[in-house]
């Protein structure tokens, strides 16, 4: 290497090391044991930990302690460089909670990876935390508001409707037509609408919050489908869907409740936009060791602009949604696919329909 070379070598070494240095996320370096071999100041911060008393500790010998947001210890095969360590793979915005060696506790998101050497070979780990405390907080507070504004709605709501119901009853007994009873099934429709807004409103918050733990367990694709398909009948007419799972699919690991919600958005939202003489393809096949779903509707399509905005919280592509919804079913979809640690995105075409893909472990 030549002089220029190595000047060039160090000063590119230099800014490096400044730039971590300088860097308000904690991030920090492991060997491929485990062991602590660089810390930065925000590490020192976060941590509430000296860099020396870091360097000198392995991932699972420190003086702080990890638990989940809800106060339960974090396991140890659950922490971050220990599932890197075991499966080679990155973890990415785990949300924690660090309680320090002062008895302070703070929220924490953090993220690790492999490292690599150039033979390829796994040479250790990154670890990079940001003290989320803030912001979790006010997440914790936007949860309790959805939740309170969820009760006074409901209580009321919950009078109109039963008023409403012996209406349509007393109605129904006295052969009353026309006009009035009209109106009253206008009443229940209306009074429907608001209850599934406020139940997407309370179900958001309480995702966001972490307050929607996922039992997990093996499901068998094909049979949950048909079930849903069977119980769901009168909003997802079966007749109008078609199902192409092959035969020998690994089981899926995932919440049979979640699940559920995600297909059941993805499907309603296919068959509302396709004409009634289209048929609805949900298909599968199996990757990399997850399961790929995909709803494939013949509908307007939807454009570019507006795919990558369309999971997101109360986003409504324009002169498409129909009335009754916040725009909320598709960014609950994401927030359980990610919960899942799976992915879920949209390929659309105007006049030509839109394929939902959505992705699940199966182990």
């Amino acid at each position: 290497m030549s002089n220029s070379e190595t000047t060039s070598e160090a000063l590119r070494s230099s800014r490096f090391e400044r730039i971590l240095e300088a860097a308000t996320d904690g991030i920090v370096m492991l060997d491929k044991e485990g062991r602590y071999i660089y810390a930065n100041p925000a590490a020192e911060k976060i941590l509430g930990v000296s860099r020396e008393s870091i360097l000198q500790r392995t991932f699972d010998q420190t003086e702080w302690r990890l638990s989940t947001v809800r106060g339960a210890p974090l396991p140890g095969e659950e922490t971050p460089f220990k599932r890197v360590l075991h499966e080679k793979k990155g973890v990415y915005g785990l949300k924690a909670v660090i309680e320090r060696p002062d008895g302070e506790k703070i929220v924490i998101s953090t993220s690790a990876a492999p490292l690599y050497d150039a033979a390829g070979q796994f040479d250790g780990m990154v670890g990079v935390f940001t003290d989320v405390t803030e912001l979790h907080e006010l997440q914790e507070q936007n949860t309790a508001f959805h939740h309170t504004i969820a009760h006074d709605l409901r209580t009321p709501l919950t009078t109109v409707i039963g008023h409403a119901e012996m209406l349509k009853e007393a109605f129904r007994k006295g052969g009353v037509e026309g006009t009035v009873w009209e109106n009253v099934e206008a009443i229940l429709e209306g009074a429907g609408k608001m209850e599934s807004m406020i139940h997407d409103l309370v179900d958001s918050a309480r995702i966001e919050g972490g307050h929607v733990p996922l039992e997990k367990k093996p499901l068998a694709l094909e049979d949950f489908i048909w079930s849903l398909l069977r119980s769901f009948e009168e909003t997802l007419d079966p007749n109008r869907v078609a199902t192409r799972i092959p035969q020998g699919l690994p089981p899926l690991m995932a919440d049979p409740e979640r699940l559920e919600r995600i297909l059941i958005n993805l499907l309603s939202n296919a068959l509302k936009f396709s004409p009634l003489d289209r048929k609805v393809i949900l298909q599968a096949r199996q990757t990399d060791g997850e399961i790929m779903i995909s709803v494939i509707d013949q509908g307007v399509g939807i454009a570019p602009e507006d795919c990558s905005r369309l999971f997101k919280r109360f986003f409504q592509v324009s002169g498409r949604q129909p009335s009754g919804g916040v725009g909320l079913g598709l960014y609950i979809s994401r927030l359980l696919v990610e919960a899942h640690g799976g992915r879920i995105w949209v390929v659309s075409k105007l006049g030509e329909g839109s394929t939902f893909y959505f992705t699940l472990p199966t182990k």
